[in-house]
């Protein structure tokens, strides 16, 4: 039956894991190196001394002649497979057939033998619900049968109703068999874990997980990465955030995948721990696993609130114009621009900016045009991106737009229309002191520039 149980331990293994990660964030931690709260459920235990030996009912000759015929048909063996004999599952239920004719005349452990037939036919048959009612007829013959027999089939059995989805008379029976055993090994509490949690118990299963990774490091072994999946997902079900980044980091180090990465990075913002949230954004971004606009985005204002706007227009004109993961809206290219003028790149900031204004709904960011070209003394090219906004509208303050093109006018020695920007901006109250002053001088400077050419 090893060939059985081995099979039944892989399929269990592969359905209960899909089912968990597709809805898919302290234990005396000496040994156990993550730092995480133990679950209030403590590990299932094992027997502590092995059952007493059985005496077993013997064996007739008859009997044995006929179970092995049957046994045979359904795995050949070497010799018999190296003349041409194939298994025939078919052939090996109607000899069975034959011989539960005289059930009643078998042994209880003739008929636990014969049970073992049956229940490799229904399985290989896939024939999941014969295969169980099978298995617990073998279970009805004790004591006559082995301890360890009664234990290994007593595990199937969990398994078996574990892959039924009856998870909780899988736990029935994984309770029954752990007072057979003496021995838990790390993998069957993961297996464990796994069907408390199918069963709706996350405390026990949180409590086998924990036990099966630290089974697993005491033997100086690094924690599957699916056992550490599957603790993230309990301790993120219990909105317990510490221990799940605890997790993750672990998943970080021996398992460096980027979607970890990420995880992490959420579970630092989650726990209000931003300079870790953006250190770890950088290092993702320096592997190249930054792929949403939010986060370079993120990640640039995180540079330019720290004084460091070159690296922000870096992650921002990579985003945009390379790896057009950050959309050229308005708004983006905004946000460009200002970077590369914070980092006093002019040049770089202007053709941003020239993008952004054409793309706005408003005047603004022609305004915001025209200032970065008065400040580089680009005095007709500001003028006309102040005319721009004045023309676009929806200005948050028209008043400043006037005064920069009264500004621009004065520095081309248009007095006359600077005078006039400089009127029009005097018309809102928070600008007309200033505008004033303004009038005042270019009306002066005008009078100056006229006395020079008389003179």
């Amino acid at each position: 039956m090893k060939k059985l149980t081995s099979t039944v331990s892989a399929t269990l293994h592969k359905a209960v894991t899909v089912a968990l990660f597709a809805v898919v964030p302290m234990l005396s931690l000496d040994v156990l190196a993550l730092d995480v709260k133990p679950s209030s459920a403590k590990p299932l235990q094992p027997a502590a001394q092995k059952p007493d030996p059985r005496r077993l009912p013997g064996l007739s000759q008859s009997f044995i002649k006929d179970f092995q015929e049957v046994s045979e048909t359904l795995e050949p063996t070497e010799e018999a497979l190296a003349e041409g004999a194939k298994p025939n599952p078919q052939r090996a239920k109607q000899l069975a057939d034959e011989l539960s004719k005289d059930m009643e005349e078998l042994n209880p452990y003739e008929k636990v033998m014969l049970y073992q037939l049956y229940g490799q036919i229904y399985f290989e048959e896939e024939n999941i619900p014969k295969t169980i009612e099978t298995f617990e007829n073998i279970l009805k013959q004790s004591p006559n049968l082995p301890v360890g027999m009664e234990a290994q089939y007593t595990y199937i059995l969990a398994q078996l109703y574990a892959q039924e989805e009856q998870e909780k008379k899988a736990v029935q029976f994984l309770e029954r068999w752990a007072k057979m055993t003496t021995l838990i090994s790390s993998n069957q509490y993961s297996q464990i874990a796994q069907v408390y949690y199918g069963a709706d118990d996350n405390e026990k299963a949180l409590a086998n997980m924990l036990e099966a990774i630290r089974l697993n490091e005491a033997e100086g072994k690094i924690p599957k990465e699916d056992w550490l999946g599957f603790l993230r997902a309990l301790y993120f079900f219990k909105e317990d955030y510490n221990s799940t980044l605890s997790v993750v980091q672990a998943l970080v180090r021996h398992y460096p995948k980027m979607n970890y990465w990420g995880q992490m990075a959420s579970l630092y913002y989650e726990l209000g721990r931003l300079e870790d949230y953006y250190r770890t954004l950088d290092s993702m971004y320096v592997m190249g696993g930054l792929k949403k606009e939010n986060e370079l985005k993120s990640l640039a204002g995180h540079f330019i609130e720290n004084e460091a706007p070159y690296k922000a227009a870096k992650v921002l004109d990579k985003g945009v114009n390379e790896d057009k993961i950050v959309k050229p809206t308005a708004q983006n290219l905004e946000l460009l621009a200002n970077s590369w003028r914070l980092a006093q790149e002019t040049d770089k900031a202007l053709v941003e900016m020239k993008r952004a204004a054409a793309k706005s709904e408003d005047g603004d960011l022609y305004f915001n045009l025209a200032r970065l070209l008065f400040a580089r003394d680009e005095y007709d090219a500001a003028v006309t991106a102040a005319s721009n906004a004045l023309q676009k509208g929806g200005l948050s303050r028209p008043d400043s737009v006037h005064l920069t093109i009264g500004q621009a006018e004065l520095a081309r020695g248009n007095f006359d229309e600077a005078i006039d920007a400089f009127k029009k901006a005097s018309r809102d109250k928070r600008s007309q002191k200033f505008a004033s002053q303004w009038i005042s001088y270019t009306e002066n400077e005008k009078k100056r520039q006229d006395a020079l050419k008389d003179g």
